[in-house]
C-alpha cells in the first residue's frame, strides 16, 4: 500500500454509503465524529470530509506548510466527494463549495472560525451568474408559454426578479468567502470589511446583502477582495486548491501556536493529538440554488421557503420539551449571529417550509436518543429541503439541566448514569439559597471574594453588637467589619450576610459563615470603614449606618439598595439523582463539622462522616474564650496546665456530642492549629473590654500580645509547631476525644476517632507528637477500661510534607491534603491578602480561576499526585482524603477522585454538590 492510499485512508468520508465514524473522537474531533454518526444514521447531512487529528503534527513537523502526502491524500479524498456531489473543486459549470471548521477532541479556544464557500473565484461567481440567468430565463419562457390565462404577464415579471435575485448567488458566496478567509487565514482584524459593507449598505438604502441587487453585490465583494489586496501580505488567492491548502494550514497553526500550547499545558491537555478538520459541502439556505443535498444533488427556486436556523430540542431556560430556537429566512448559517436581520422563533419555520420543519423534529427526537441528550442542531432548508449541519448537547440553566435529566431517564432515552452527568452541580446551591434579583439593580458598587453563597438584602451596621439587638427587634442587618474576630460570633449568628474589607476565602468570616450557610463576601478591598461615625465609603457612595445593603454570594457583587429575592424551591428531583450518585460513587463524602449541630445538619445532607473537626472552633465559643485566653496569659506551663484542666471538661463534652451524633461513621478531629495571637483582641477597646472582664491591667494584654505578635503568622508560631513548644496543650485535647470516646462506648455507641495532626513538613515532627499521643491514649484507655482503635495521620498543607509524603506515610494512617495552606505555600499567595490582586490577574488572564476556589489542578495538584503516589507506596494502607473547602468544589472533586483520594470533605451546605460532582467523578472516569 503507498504512502497516499495509508494517508487516505485516514480521511473521512461521509455522506457516501459507508459513513460510519472511523475513529474516535480522539482522531475525527468532535464535530467531525458528530457529523460522521448523523450520517450513518441517514440524517441529511451534507456530504464533506474529516481530516485526522494526527495532521496536526504533521504540519508542524513540515514548518507549518502541509507536507505533500498530505496534500496527495486530500486531493484523492477530495475527488470521492466530487463523485458523491456531482460536482468539481474549481469548475466552473458545476463548482463544488466547501466549508472548513475545526473539530478538536474537546471545546478548546485558539480555533479559527468556519470558513465559508472555499473553492469560488471571480470566474466561477461570474460563471454561477450565468448559469443562474439562463435557467431562470429558460423557466419564463416555459411559464409565459404553459400559462393559459391572464397571469402570463405576471409570472414573467416575478420570474425576471426571481432571476435578478438567484444571479447574485455567485457573488455573495464569493464575497463571504473573502472575509472568513481574510478573518480567519490572513488573520486580518475585519475593520476594513465592516467599513465597505456600511458604506455600502448606506449607499444602497438597504440593510443586508440579500437586499443588494446584482451590481451592489458584485461591487461589495470585489470591495471586500481590495481589503485583503490592501491590508494583506498575501496576494488574494484565486486557485481553489491553494485557498483551500493555507485555510487548512491556518488551522494547524491555529492549533501549533504557542499561546495555545502554553493554554493545553496549564490544563493539563498537552495529550491531545491536534484539532480534526471537517472539509463540508455548503449547504444553501437563500433560495438562490446550488446548495448540495445529502445525495449531491442541488435545486433551484426562490427563497420563500429557504432559511437557516438552530433547532434546540428541549427549552434551555426550563428543560420542558418543545421546540425552541430560531429561524431566519434568506439566510445561511452565520447571518443568524450576524446581528443584522432579526431572527423569528423556529416555528415560524413551520409556515416556511413545513415539510421541512416536520421532517427537522423529526430528526430532533431521533438524534436525542442516539446522543441520549438535549440536542442544539444547526440546520440549513433550500428551496424546502432540509440540511443539518451540525448537532451538540444543548446549552441549559442549572435548573432545566435537572429537570432534562430526569426526563431524558424517565423516557428510557438514557440510563441513570448518563443521566447523572447531565445535571449542573449549580442547581444544588440554587434550591438551598436565595438568589438575588438583580434586574433593576444597577451596578454594584464593590465586588468582593464569593466566600459563601446565596444572597442576603438588610441594613448597614458595623458592630457585631448592633446586629444582636437589632435582631432582637425583627430588623435584618448585613454585617460590615474590616475583619471578624471570635468575639463577633453572636453578631454572625444573628446576621443576614457578612462583609469584610479584608481576608481570604480562609478567613474567620469565611469559614464561619460557610459552617452556618450564610451570605459572606470577603476582601472587599474597595471599602473603607469609619466605626467612630458609623459609615463606609466605597469610591463616590457613602453607606451609613442602617442604610439598605443588598449581597450576591455567588458574584461577590455589594449592591446600596433593597433588592428582591428568589427564595429558593428544593427541587423534588435532587433527591433522585443524588441516589443517583451514592449508587456509582468510589470517593466517600465527609463534612467539616466543629458542633453536634454541625454534625446532625451534615447527616442530614447525606455525610459519611467527618472530615475536619475544628477544635480551635470550640474555643472561640462565649464561655470558653475567657478560659482559653487564660491559658495564652500564663507565663509558665504551671499556669498553662490550670487554664488548660478547666477547658477539659468543656472539651470532652464536645467531643462526646459529637461521636454520640455521629456513632460508627469516623470523626477526624484536627488538633489546635490557629497561632494563640489570634484569640487576643487587637484593639484597644476589645482589650479594655477583656481586661475588665478578667480583672487584669489592660497593659498585661497588650504586652502578651505584643510578645506573640509575628509577621507572617500563617507560617509561623501555629500547629504542630505549638505541640513541640508547648505539649500541654495537645496533650489536654488527645486527653479529651480519647475520654470522650471511652465513655460514649460505655453508653453503647461505637466510634470511630482519628485524630489529626496539623502542619507537619518533616518526618521526625510527626515521630515525636505520634508518641505523645499513643501514650496518651493507652494511659486514659487503661485508666477507664476501655479498648479504642484510633487513627493518628497528619494534614499535609506544605509543600515540604508533600515532597516528604514516603517517609511520613511510614508514621501516619491517614494524609488529609489541606488544600488551603497548599495552595498558599504552593503559590506564594496569602489567602488573607490576595484579594488585593487576584482579580487582576483574573482580569488580564494571567490566572483563569481562584486557586482559592477551584483547586490548581496542573501546579498544586502535581503535589498532590505525588504524595498520593508516594505515600501509597510507603504505607499501602493509608487512607487519603481532602479536607479544605475545595473538597466542596464540583471540578476540584472531579479531579480528587482521578489521583486516588478515598474522600473529600466539606462545609455541610456542600455536602449534596461535593456527593452529585462524585457521582458524576465515577461515570466518567469509566467512559474515559
Amino acid at each position: 500500500m503507498s504512502a497516499s492510499e495509508t494517508e487516505h485512508r485516514m480521511i473521512h468520508l461521509f455522506g457516501g454509503q459507508d459513513s460510519r465514524p472511523h475513529g474516535g473522537k480522539s482522531v475525527l474531533g468532535e464535530k467531525g465524529w458528530r457529523l460522521a454518526s448523523m450520517s450513518a444514521l441517514g440524517a441529511p447531512v451534507p456530504p464533506g470530509l474529516i481530516l485526522p487529528a494526527h495532521y496536526t503534527g504533521e504540519a508542524a513537523k513540515n514548518g507549518g506548510r502541509l507536507p505533500d502526502s498530505v496534500r496527495r491524500a486530500l486531493r484523492e479524498a477530495l475527488s470521492q466527494l466530487e463523485e458523491i456531489t456531482g460536482r468539481r473543486f474549481g469548475d466552473e459549470s458545476r463548482p463544488l463549495r466547501l466549508s472548513v471548521r475545526s473539530s478538536p477532541p474537546r471545546p478548546v479556544p485558539f480555533s479559527i472560525g468556519t470558513v465559508l464557500n472555499l473553492g469560488v473565484t471571480e470566474k466561477i461567481a461570474q460563471s454561477m451568474e450565468q448559469a443562474t440567468k439562463q435557467v431562470t430565463e429558460q423557466a419564463t419562457v416555459n411559464d409565459t408559454v404553459n400559462d393559459t390565462g391572464g397571469g402570463a404577464k405576471d409570472s414573467a415579471k416575478d420570474s425576471a426578479k426571481d432571476s435578478a435575485k438567484d444571479s447574485t448567488v455567485g457573488w455573495d458566496a464569493y464575497r463571504r468567502l473573502i472575509e472568513g478567509y481574510g478573518v480567519q487565514v490572513l488573520g486580518l482584524n475585519g475593520g476594513g470589511f465592516e467599513a465597505v459593507w456600511n458604506e455600502t449598505m448606506a449607499s444602497e438604502g438597504v440593510e443586508g446583502a440579500h437586499e443588494l441587487g446584482l451590481e451592489a453585490l458584485r461591487s461589495l465583494a470585489l470591495g471586500y477582495r481590495e481589503v485583503v489586496v490592501a491590508e494583506g501580505e498575501t496576494p488574494w488567492p484565486e486557485d481553489p486548491m491553494e485557498q483551500l491548502y493555507e485555510t487548512v494550514a491556518a488551522a494547524y497553526g491555529a492549533w501549533n501556536a504557542e499561546e495555545a500550547q502554553n493554554w493545553r499545558i496549564d490544563h493539563g491537555l498537552e495529550h491531545l493529538p491536534g484539532t480534526g478538520l471537517v472539509l463540508q459541502t455548503m449547504a444553501g439556505g437563500t433560495g438562490q440554488g446550488h446548495g448540495v443535498s445529502k445525495h449531491g444533488g442541488s435545486k433551484h427556486g426562490d427563497s420563500k421557503n429557504s432559511g437557516a436556523g438552530r433547532l434546540i430540542t428541549r427549552v434551555p431556560a426550563t428543560g420542558e420539551k418543545k421546540p425552541h430556537g430560531n429561524f431566519l429566512s434568506h439566510a445561511l448559517g452565520p447571518d443568524l449571529s450576524a446581528g443584522i436581520r432579526i431572527t423569528g422563533h423556529i416555528t415560524e419555520m413551520e409556515q416556511a417550509a413545513p415539510e421541512a420543519y416536520a421532517e427537522l423534529l423529526e430528526w430532533g427526537n431521533r438524534l436525542e436518543g442516539h446522543f441520549q441528550d438535549a440536542m442544539d442542531i444547526q440546520f440549513t432548508v433550500e428551496n424546502g429541503t432540509l440540511a443539518i449541519l451540525s448537532a451538540r448537547p444543548s446549552q441549559r440553566t442549572a435548573k432545566a439541566s435537572l429537570k432534562i435529566a430526569l426526563a431524558l431517564v424517565e423516557e428510557e432515552i438514557c440510563d441513570t448514569r448518563q443521566g447523572l452527568i447531565r445535571v449542573d452541580p449549580a442547581v444544588i446551591d440554587e434550591s438551598m439559597h436565595p438568589i438575588l434579583d438583580k434586574a433593576e439593580a444597577g451596578q454594584p458598587i464593590a465586588k468582593g471574594l464569593p466566600a459563601s453563597p446565596g444572597s442576603a438584602v438588610g441594613h448597614a451596621i458595623f458592630f457585631a453588637e448592633q446586629a444582636v439587638e437589632l435582631a432582637a427587634q425583627g430588623v435584618r442587618t448585613i454585617l460590615i467589619r474590616n475583619e471578624t474576630t471570635p468575639e463577633d460570633i453572636d453578631g454572625l449568628k444573628v446576621a443576614e450576610g457578612i462583609i469584610t474589607a479584608h481576608g481570604g476565602l480562609t478567613s474567620h468570616a469565611a469559614v464561619v459563615a460557610r459552617g452556618m450557610g450564610k451570605c459572606c463576601i470577603v476582601g472587599v478591598g474597595a471599602i473603607s470603614i469609619d466605626y467612630l461615625v458609623n459609615e463606609m465609603t466605597v469610591g463616590d457612595h457613602q453607606i451609613k449606618r442602617m442604610d439598605w445593603i443588598s449581597m450576591d454570594g455567588a458574584s461577590g457583587e455589594i449592591f446600596a439598595a433593597e433588592l428582591p429575592q428568589i427564595q429558593p424551591t428544593l427541587e423534588g428531583g435532587i433527591a433522585t439523582v443524588l441516589g443517583w450518585a451514592d449508587a456509582v460513587r468510589r470517593l466517600g463524602v465527609y463534612a467539616n463539622a466543629d458542633t453536634a449541630e454541625d454534625a446532625r445538619h451534615a447527616l442530614e445532607q447525606g455525610a459519611g462522616g467527618i472530615g475536619l473537626c475544628r477544635t480551635e472552633h470550640m474555643f472561640f465559643e462565649i464561655d470558653r474564650i475567657p478560659l482559653f485566653r487564660k491559658m495564652i496569659l500564663a507565663l509558665d506551663q504551671i499556669g498553662r496546665a490550670a487554664a488548660l484542666a478547666e477547658l477539659l471538661p468543656l472539651q470532652r463534652k464536645d467531643f462526646m456530642d459529637i461521636f454520640r451524633v455521629m456513632e460508627d461513621r469516623p470523626v477526624t478531629i484536627r488538633l489546635l492549629d490557629p497561632p494563640l495571637n489570634e484569640y487576643l483582641p487587637k484593639g484597644i477597646r476589645s482589650q479594655t473590654r477583656m481586661a475588665r472582664a478578667m480583672g487584669i491591667p489592660v497593659e498585661t494584654i497588650q504586652r502578651r500580645t505584643e510578645a506573640l505578635s509575628e509577621t507572617n503568622p500563617m507560617m509561623g508560631h501555629r500547629g504542630c509547631r505549638l505541640a513541640i513548644t508547648y505539649p500541654e496543650i495537645y496533650n489536654m485535647q488527645v486527653r479529651a476525644i480519647v475520654e470522650a470516646a471511652c465513655i460514649v462506648k460505655k453508653e453503647g455507641v461505637q466510634v470511630n476517632p482519628e485524630i489529626m495532626v496539623p502542619l507537619i513538613s518533616t518526618s521526625k515532627e510527626l515521630s515525636l507528637i505520634r508518641k505523645d499521643i499513643e501514650r496518651l491514649v493507652t494511659q486514659v484507655t487503661g485508666e477507664l477500661g476501655e479498648t479504642i482503635a484510633f487513627r493518628i495521620g497528619t494534614m499535609l498543607e506544605t509543600p515540604r510534607a508533600a515532597l516528604s509524603a514516603r517517609s511520613i506515610a511510614r508514621l501516619a494512617d491517614f494524609f488529609s491534603f489541606g488544600t488551603n495552606d497548599l495552595t498558599q505555600m504552593s503559590y506564594g499567595f496569602s489567602r488573607d491578602d490576595a484579594g488585593m490582586f487576584l482579580p487582576v490577574y483574573l482580569e488580564k488572564g494571567i490566572l483563569d480561576k481562584d486557586p482559592f476556589m477551584e483547586f490548581d489542578q496542573e501546579g498544586t495538584g502535581r503535589l498532590v499526585e505525588m504524595a498520593v503516589k508516594e505515600g501509597r507506596e510507603a504505607n499501602p494502607d493509608l487512607k487519603l482524603g481532602v479536607c479544605g473547602e475545595h473538597g466542596g468544589d464540583p471540578r476540584s472533586v472531579k479531579f480528587f477522585h482521578q489521583v486516588g483520594l478515598d474522600y473529600v470533605s466539606c462545609s455541610p451546605f456542600r455536602v449534596p454538590v461535593a456527593r452529585l460532582a462524585a457521582g458524576q467523578a465515577a461515570v466518567e472516569a469509566q467512559a474515559d
